[in-house]
């Protein structure tokens, strides 16, 4: 069954670009579009839709106010964030939405927004007896481990490996970094680089980087991590920069 999504912006080229790019996926729908906050909820009443996809500058009543008055419903969808500035990030996260994409937009980041709208619906779904998606099976030497995913420091690429970093130790995992970034979605992990992902709760340090990039100190993981240039805007609207 399709994800139902609302476009809730007042530009209409942003709508049409978002709306293309949205309907490169298969399992989502855009099943209504609005120019203001006042049409948005009317349409979010009538329509039901698991997603909404809401600018957070609107005329009149802006798009924060609106994501105030979403979160109170008893099906409330999941909120994210499009805009053209990255002031607002902060604020977004205040009112619990699931994402922030700024404009213009990138078709990669749009269809990664999708998706974990996706992965934060099928977790409501996930029956009982389907593995937990927040604890990991790692292994070290011969012997298996499950970790809880909030004392995973990182996740990284040496050669053909990928390591789980931790306060307790280095383990090994069968998952490839693509497969732990969409297990970990709902959690606070970025993709900072193509070879690390790092849980944000972990992060002590933050130090800039040569070409604009950063380069991260991890509590429970002893050698720095990069965060690339291309990886850097994201990244502060993420920690709040």
């Amino acid at each position: 069954m399709a994800i139902h999504a609302v476009i809730i912006d007042d530009e209409q080229p942003a709508r049409q670009e978002l709306s293309f790019l949205l309907q490169k996926l298969g399992w989502l729908e855009v099943v209504g579009e609005a120019e203001t906050a006042d049409e948005g909820l009317a349409l979010v009443f009538a329509l039901c839709p698991q997603v909404v996809f809401l600018d957070i500058r609107l005329p009149g009543v802006s798009g924060l106010e609106l994501a105030r008055e979403i979160a109170q419903l008893p099906d409330k969808p999941h909120v994210v964030f499009t805009t053209a500035y990255d002031s607002y990030a902060l604020a977004a996260f205040e009112v619990n939405a699931l994402d922030y994409v700024l404009k213009p937009y990138h078709e990669a980041r749009v269809l990664k927004a999708a998706h974990k709208a996706r992965v934060a619906l099928d977790k409501v779904k996930t029956p009982p007896n389907r593995p937990s998606q927040d604890r990991l099976a790692v292994r070290k030497e011969e012997k298996v481990y499950i970790l809880p995913c909030g004392e995973i420091s990182l996740a990284y690429a040496e050669g053909r490996d990928i390591l789980i970093g931790s306060r307790q130790a280095v383990y090994k995992s069968d998952f490839s970094l693509q497969e732990l970034e969409e297990r970990f979605a709902t959690h606070n992990f970025f993709r900072c680089h193509r070879g690390y992902l790092v849980n944000l709760d972990k992060i002590k340090e933050i130090s800039p980087w040569f070409s604009g990039g950063y380069v991260l100190k991890l509590d429970g993981f002893p050698a720095e991590v990069p965060v690339s240039r291309k990886q850097a805007r994201e990244f502060k609207l993420r920690v709040g920069l």
